[in-house]
């Protein structure tokens, strides 16, 4: 596998995310409105690149036994023991919440929350997401992208959260700019770091594939799906449904197209 894949896909990542974020400056109405449904979108494509993708592939190599699904249960709870313990320790959640459309942008923390304990929960979420990319190409290019476009879709809207709440906190725009594109490098040590695993034990990253899965699976349930589950009328509930199912779909397609 050449190594520009990988480093391409999460380069693209991290600036679509960073561009995000500085078009919120002066569109901060319009994209709030948008971003539930880019929250549902990502959702769908987590999901089924996590259950039709990477579970498979796991299975493929390792076999349907119990130790693969273990650590696809464990991956999950340590992610949650990992948030929960950086948060008794910082008040800063890893995964800032999408605003509604209706109200102001105050997730929770907001008030006690520093900028460098947000920066520093980001940058953690950024190193796993490096890790799942890389894992996903030494696995195929085809479920790299798949994985690629899935992490985009999540970190796009929670950089723009990230975006959102060091403005909030008086953080000049120029700054807030700076510390969130800073909160996405170590996606790039997290790439380098399973790449060079990679080169010397294939049955071993292996393994990482159904901690990929479980991570994947853990962000979707808990860190998005309750962002979604505020909303009370019915148009706009149906369409976050129609964007869960189209990504989905985008997932399954691709799996077919390859």
């Amino acid at each position: 596998m050449t190594l520009l894949a990988p480093i391409l896909a999460i380069t693209a990542v991290q600036a679509a995310a960073t561009a995000a974020a500085w078009l919120l400056r002066t569109r901060e109405d319009a994209l709030k409105r948008q971003l539930p449904y880019i929250v549902a979108l990502a959702i769908g494509v987590l999901l089924a690149t996590a259950l039709l993708h990477l579970m498979p592939e796991a299975i493929s190599a390792l076999g349907n036994g119990r130790p693969v699904w273990t650590a696809l249960g464990a991956s999950m709870i340590g992610l949650f023991a990992l948030e929960r313990i950086f948060f008794v320790f910082t008040g800063a959640g890893a995964e800032p919440e999408v605003a509604e459309p209706t109200r102001p942008h105050h997730p929770h923390g907001v008030h006690s929350t520093r900028p460098l304990n947000l920066i520093l929960a980001s940058m953690l979420h950024s190193l796993v997401d490096g890790a799942a990319v890389a894992v996903a190409f030494l696995t195929s290019p085809r479920i790299g992208w798949l994985t690629a476009l899935a992490i985009a879709l999540h970190e796009i809207p929670h950089r723009m959260g990230d975006f959102a709440l060091l403005v909030h906190l008086k953080i000049p725009l120029n700054r807030a700019l700076r510390l969130a594109a800073l909160a996405g490098l170590p996606s790039l040590l997290g790439l380098a770091a399973v790449l060079l695993l990679g080169e010397h034990s294939t049955t071993l990253v292996a393994w990482l594939l159904p901690i990929s899965a479980g991570s994947f699976l853990y962000i979707a349930t808990v860190n998005l799906l309750p962002e979604l589950q505020s909303e009370c009328k019915l148009p706009r509930v149906l369409l976050q449904l129609a964007c869960l199912s189209t990504g989905v779909l985008l997932v399954v397609l691709a799996g077919n197209g390859g």
